[in-house]
C-alpha cells in the first residue's frame, strides 16, 4: 500500500495548474528541477530528510509547504524550515493556500476547519504504475476511527466520518484507473485507504451492497470486532473483498488491555481467522513488540501462540511507538520513560523510543530481531500459505494469497542493516541527510525538551471517545 496523498493534493489544485507527483518510495526526486510551489507530506521519521529537501529548494527560490500529522503537531518547529505549514486536513487548506500564493499573500500557517464533505476524486491519471508494479489505486470512504487505542495517532484528534456511498462508487466507476501489469492480475482491483473501514458497521453494509454489482476486487483495513460479525463478512466477500488488514497487535490479554484496545476480543481468535479465509478473504494482521503488558515469556512463546491459531498471515511486525500526539506518549513522558536523545527519525515504528514497563530495553530489541527472523522465515511462510490456498474457491483468492507472500517475507527487511541498534538516540540519520544537514546548518529535532508552548497545548487531546460525525444510514 502506498500513500495517495499526492493524488488527493493534485485534485485540490486549480484546473490550470501543472502538477507532478513524486513518491520517494517509488522514485528519486529530480533535485535539479524547478517548481513554483512544493507540497511535502511525510511521516515523522522522515522529517529530517524533508527539511533537507525544503532547504535546498528554498535556496533556489521555490516555495515549500509542510503538511500531515507531524507538521500539524509541530507547526512551530516546521515554520523554521518551510515557507508555510498546513495544520489539519487538506480539503479546505490547500485551495486557500494556493489562492494566497497566487496573490503573493502566503501566510505562514493554515488551519481551517476540516471539510471532509469536499473530498474530490483523486487524480488517478497521475499514478504511474510502472514505478511500482504491485501498486493498486486507492480511495477513501471514511476518515478517522471511533476507537481510542492509546498508541494511535488518531485518538482524541479525529471524529469518525464517512462519505456518501454514491460518491464513493461514482469515483470507482468513473474516475479510478487500474493497474494493468502482471498480465491483468491487478485489473479491476483497488484498496480502501481508510484507517478503519468498519468504523460504522451500518455504513459498511450499505457500501458493500453498492459494491456487489460493480464486480471489483478490493482490500481494506478494519478493526478486529468487525471480523467477528459473520453475516457482514459474507456480504464483504460477495462485494469483492479479498484482503483485510487488522491490527491484532498482541495475543496477550494484558498487552491488549495496556493499549486500551478493548475492541480486540481474543476469544475465538482461531475460529474467527479460519472463517475469514473460508469466505475467500485473506486475513492479514500486524503485531507489535514492547507494549507495557509484554513480558519476556510472552515474546519468547509468540511463535507458538501463532502456530496455535492455525494458518495465519502476519504482514507487519513492529515496535510500539509513542508518537508525540498520542496518549501513550504523554504517559511515557510523565513517567520519565522516553529514551534520551530521541529524534524525530526514531519514531518510525521499528525503533524503541521508550522503556517498557516489564522488559529491559536491550531484551526488547533482541525479541524484535528474533521475531523478525522467525515469523518472516520461508519455512513459516510456506507452512501458512499452502493450507490457505485450499481454504476457499472464491475468484482471485489464490492470487491474493500468493501476492501476500511478498508482504510476509518483508518482515525481515528491518534486519537488512546489521549496524542498526533499533534504540532511539543511537542510530544516526542516513548518511546523505547527515551530510546535507551539516552543509545547510539544519539541526535535528530532539523530541524531549523541544515542545513549544503552542505544541504542548496540542499534546493535550481530549480523550473523550470520538463520536461519529454523520448519522449512520
Amino acid at each position: 500500500m502506498q500513500s495517495a496523498v499526492g493524488e488527493l493534493l493534485a485534485a485540490l489544485c486549480p484546473a490550470d495548474a501543472e502538477v507532478e507527483i513524486f513518491n520517494e518510495k517509488e522514485a528519486d526526486i529530480p533535485l535539479e528541477r524547478h517548481w513554483d510551489l512544493v507540497f511535502f507530506s511525510y511521516l515523522h521519521a522522515y522529517y529530517e530528510h524533508t527539511k533537507v529537501l525544503s532547504a535546498m529548494f528554498r535556496a533556489r527560490g521555490m516555495v515549500t509547504v509542510a503538511g500531515g500529522r507531524h507538521a500539524s503537531h509541530f507547526s512551530a518547529d516546521c515554520g523554521k524550515w518551510f515557507d508555510s505549514v498546513i495544520v489539519g486536513e487538506p480539503e479546505s487548506n490547500v485551495p486557500a493556500l494556493i489562492a494566497d500564493f497566487r496573490r503573493n499573500e502566503l501566510k505562514p500557517r493554515y488551519a481551517l476547519p476540516p471539510a471532509f464533505d469536499a473530498v474530490p476524486a483523486y487524480r488517478y491519471d497521475l499514478v504511474d504504475f510502472s514505478k511500482n508494479r504491485y501498486r493498486l489505486p486507492g480511495i477513501e470512504a471514511s476518515r478517522g476511527c471511533p476507537f481510542t487505542c492509546n498508541f494511535c495517532v488518531l485518538t482524541g484528534w479525529e471524529k469518525y466520518r464517512y462519505r456518501p456511498v454514491a460518491e464513493v462508487t461514482r469515483d470507482i466507476q468513473q474516475k479510478m484507473r487500474f493497474n494493468k501489469n502482471a498480465f491483468g492480475a491487478f485489473d479491476d482491483a483497488f484498496i480502501f485507504l481508510d484507517n478503519n473501514l468498519g468504523g460504522s458497521p451500518k455504513y459498511l453494509r450499505e457500501l458493500c451492497e453498492a459494491l456487489v454489482p460493480l464486480k471489483k476486487t478490493w482490500g481494506c483495513a478494519l478493526t478486529w470486532n468487525v471480523l467477528q460479525d459473520a453475516e457482514l463478512l459474507q456480504l464483504m466477500s460477495r462485494a469483492g473483498c479479498r484482503y483485510i488488514y487488522s491490527g491484532l497487535e498482541s495475543l496477550d490479554p494484558e498487552s491488549i488491555a495496556s493499549m486500551g484496545k478493548g475492541q480486540n476480543r481474543l476469544k475465538d481468535t482461531r475460529r474467527t481467522i479460519r472463517r475469514v479465509y473460508e469466505l475467500g478473504i485473506l486475513m492479514s494482521s500486524g503485531l507489535i513488540v514492547g507494549s507495557d503488558g509484554d513480558t519476556d515469556e510472552y515474546l519468547e512463546r509468540l511463535p507458538e501462540y501463532l502456530d496455535d491459531l492455525g494458518p495465519s498471515c502476519v504482514t507487519f511486525l513492529g515496535i510500539v511507538c509513542p508518537y508525540p500526539e498520542t496518549p501513550f506518549f504523554e504517559t511515557v513522558v510523565r513517567e520519565g520513560r522516553l529514551l534520551p536523545n530521541a529524534i524525530s527519525r526514531d519514531f518510525d515504528g521499528y525503533t524503541l523510543c521508550h522503556r517498557p514497563k516489564r522488559l529491559d530495553v536491550s531484551a526488547t530489541v533482541e525479541h524484535f530481531k528474533r521475531l523478525c527472523r522467525q515469523i518472516g522465515s520461508l519455512r513459516r511462510l510456506a507452512k501458512n500459505a499452502w493450507p490457505q490456498l485450499w481454504m476457499s474457491r472464491a475468484p482471485r483468492y489464490k492470487a491474493t494469497i500468493l501476492t501476500s507472500a511478498l508482504e510476509c517475507r518483508s518482515l525481515r527487511n528491518p534486519l537488512a542493516n546489521p549496524e542498526r541498534t533499533f534504540i532511539a538516540g543511537k542510530d544516526p540519520v542516513e548518511t546523505w541527510d547527515a551530510q546535507q544537514m551539516v552543509k545547510l546548518g539544519i539541526a535535528q529535532q530532539r523530541i524531549e525538551g523541544l515542545l513549544s508552548a503552542q505544541d504542548k497545548a496540542l499534546l493535550r487531546p481530549s480523550l473523550r471517545r470520538p463520536r461519529v460525525a454523520a448519522a449512520a444510514p
